[in-house]
């Protein structure tokens, strides 16, 4: 069988998660309905790190930290932040409904996905990058996996723990979902390690890194570059998951592509 450990992307945490063994099994149970259909044969195992990113801060309004990563992402849309007054709800408002207009899709979904995915990814950056990566890594020695699966922020978690864990792992594909690795400022220049000359370094012990990502996944900016900027990353054409959630795991997991990628692995 093939090991996969899949590390999910932003959003993942539930109330009934009373531990991190909950959440993974709910997790994995998800998972294994969403992609076990087209890749039968598989050892699923997850790695959930949710609940140290959970933010306990109730005001609505986004905090400095979210609204400076927001305005490096929509430099990549060719926006200035600048043409809306102030930095708060209609602030981000203005700039989702830009990006909407670009890319055809409606302002609600789009600041759907902003607001779920920048604040987890501020708080990663923050304080939680060390936590979340010593779980992460725990969980990848444990299953010893012969492919990572990585969604959303998850693949920015596995990046940098495949990169601790140098020598530790045979993993024989890194498969990245709708990943915001390549996003400048905002992920790329904050990874660890950093790039070097304006390029990233498929982590040791990787053989292939695939990545996927639906044309209309506002996460996965800017479009095409990771295989630009990280060294040995296989792209794969762009593909439609879900026209009305582009960003969605379980629809990344259900398409085709993914299940192809992971089947050409042998143990």
């Amino acid at each position: 069988m093939t090991r996969v450990l899949g590390i999910h992307g932003v959003r993942n945490y539930k109330a009934a998660d009373t531990t991190p063994h909950l959440g993974s099994a709910r997790l994995r149970a998800d998972w294994l309905a969403a992609i076990g259909p087209a890749a039968p044969g598989l050892d699923l195992e997850t790695a959930y790190y949710a609940d140290l990113l959970r933010s306990e801060r109730q005001s609505a309004e986004p905090a400095d930290e979210e609204l400076a990563l927001v305005e490096q992402w929509a430099r990549v849309w060719g926006i200035d932040p600048s043409g809306a007054q102030g930095r708060a709800t209609g602030w981000l408002r203005w700039i989702c409904g830009q990006v909407a207009e670009r890319t055809k899709q409606h302002p609600a979904v789009v600041e759907k996905s902003v607001k779920r995915f920048f604040p987890e990814v501020a708080r990663y950056f923050a304080a939680g990058r060390g936590p979340v990566r010593e779980r992460v890594k725990s969980a990848m020695v444990r299953h010893q996996p012969d492919v990572v699966v990585a969604h959303s922020l998850g693949s920015v978690v596995a990046y940098e723990a495949l990169h601790d864990l140098a020598g530790a792992l045979d993993v024989r594909l890194l498969l990245t979902l709708g990943s915001p690795l390549a996003l400048p400022n905002a992920v790329f220049h904050r990874l660890d390690p950093g790039p070097l000359e304006g390029r990233g370094a498929r982590p040791p012990g990787v053989r292939q890194w695939v990545d996927i990502a639906d044309v209309g996944d506002f996460v996965a900016v800017p479009k095409g570059e990771l295989a630009r900027v990280f060294e040995g990353v296989e792209g794969r054409p762009e593909i439609s998951i879900a026209p009305l959630w582009p960003h969605s795991v379980l629809a990344y997991l259900k398409h085709p592509a993914v299940a192809e990628v992971i089947a050409a692995v042998r143990p």
